[in-house]
């Protein structure tokens, strides 16, 4: 087997997960109700692993150094280990459904040995199962997860019900392609304008102070490594519906108002004019990563200056251009920034300590041949102080605060929250509003 190198986001994530003890653990779940082919979908979940390098990948360290080694398609197993909890009463089989799963996400993978992805199948009744595939995030993201493996899931599954091979297409690209293409990208004169831009555009930042709602470090309680805490809010549809209308005639987009909303609620929490925060932005712009499975992933920093004394509308427009720079130049990975520019960091926590990211990727389970199925939520992870996820699905807007606990209890979350909604509420209101 060829050890590879990693690629930037992936040599960060796996530092952090290495000296910070975050563990990025990223399971899916989803309920299954009706007639379970356990056998056909034992085979296609082997069949994913078999036509992805990524989900057959381990990590030895050689030197202090990771590298990347995929495991031969022949000899990576996928094991669906079966737990039958129909003999139990109703409310004990949820609960130790519960358990197992939070069993699971507790469960870290040995990325040096592998492998980064396991899989488990809960039976409730002859007729209920839940389904649990969990990886290392350093293998995979959202879109791997909506976009590709569950919709070649649904094909896969029903070819074997009517006892048919494969119907999938060879992958165009693996991980390992992108990351050839990434390191020769990063030696050519793109690569050099884009670290420019970036060299001005951060010069002189600094992390975000902590905000005024942060519980003072008297007070904090022993952290606990890798442990986070969520909060959701739900926005009325009239709000949302109003901001995208307020966002099309501003020639912004609906992101560019929630994170001017956010910036300006950042400001008064903080006091500071110079606000830094990080988004995600995904690699696949490249039409042959479309189908790839792997961490495709890199942090932006968008650094916003408020505008002394400006309304609502002046700090979009800075948030605008800040945001429209940062995705031009989107392929400076992070680490890169981090590595070449000196940026500051705060012990194993990078200058960026908040993050705020927009996902319009529907969040929709695989649909298996007479089945219907539903996910199930589960604590997400974050290397953040504080992140911001906004989810828009059939037209509906939610917030997740995920927030670390002993910095933030959950009356700050929560106030944090509705404070977000009531700064979208008066920047909407026809009479202008003061940042």
């Amino acid at each position: 087997m060829t050890e590879l190198p990693l690629s930037h986001a992936q040599q960060g994530m796996w530092f952090l997960e290495r000296f910070s003890g975050t563990s990025f653990v990223d399971p899916m779940t989803f309920r299954l109700v009706g007639d379970l082919d356990v056998a056909a979908l034992r085979w296609s979940l082997q069949e994913l692993v078999r036509r992805h390098e990524a989900l057959r990948t381990r990590f030895p360290v050689t030197g202090g150094r990771p590298a990347q080694e995929v495991v031969p398609a022949d000899r990576a197993e996928l094991a669906m280990p079966l737990t039958d909890l129909s003999g139990l009463a109703p409310g004990e089989r949820e609960t130790e459904l519960h358990r197992l799963l939070r069993e699971d996400q507790d469960r870290r993978f040995d990325l040096a040995r592998g492998p980064v992805v396991r899989a488990a199948l809960h039976r409730l009744g002859p007729r209920e199962h839940v389904v649990r595939v969990t990886m290392h995030h350093i293998v995979s993201d959202a879109v791997s997860w909506w976009s590709v493996l569950f919709r070649e899931l649904e094909r896969l599954y029903a070819a074997r019900l009517a006892g048919l091979p494969s119907p999938l297409e060879p992958v165009r690209a693996h991980y390992a392609e992108f990351v050839r293409w990434q390191r020769d990208w990063l030696e050519g004169p793109a690569a050099a304008r884009e670290l420019a831009y970036w060299r001005r555009e951060l010069d002189g930042v600094t992390p975000l102070p902590e905000l005024a709602v942060a519980r003072t470090r008297e007070d904090r309680p022993a952290p606990v490594r890798g442990q986070v805490a969520t909060r959701w809010l739900t926005f009325p549809q009239p709000l949302y519906d109003a901001l995208r209308g307020f966002a099309a005639r501003e020639r912004a987009t609906p992101f560019m108002v929630l994170l001017t909303a956010f910036t300006s609620l950042l400001h008064r929490h903080t006091g500071a004019h110079d606000i830094l925060v990080g988004t995600r932005a995904g690699f696949r712009g490249r039409p042959e990563f479309d189908g790839t499975v792997g961490f495709l992933v890199n942090l932006l920093p968008l650094r916003t200056r408020v505008p002394a004394d400006g309304d609502f509308r002046s700090l979009l427009q800075a948030v605008r251009r800040s945001t429209l720079g940062a995705y031009v130049h989107r392929t400076m990975p992070f680490e890169r920034l981090v590595a070449d520019l000196g940026l500051q960091r705060r012990g194993s926590r990078p200058v960026v300590n908040v993050c705020v990211s927009f996902q319009s990727t529907p969040e929709v389970p695989p649909a298996l041949d007479g089945l219907e199925a539903t996910l199930i939520n589960h604590d997400p992870f974050s290397a953040f102080d504080l992140d911001l996820g906004f989810y828009e699905d059939d037209g509906a807007l939610r917030a997740l605060l995920t927030h670390d606990p002993a910095q933030y209890d959950a009356e700050a979350a929560q106030s944090l929250l509705d404070d977000l909604q009531q700064v979208l509420t008066s920047a909407l209101h026809p009479i202008a509003t003061k940042v």
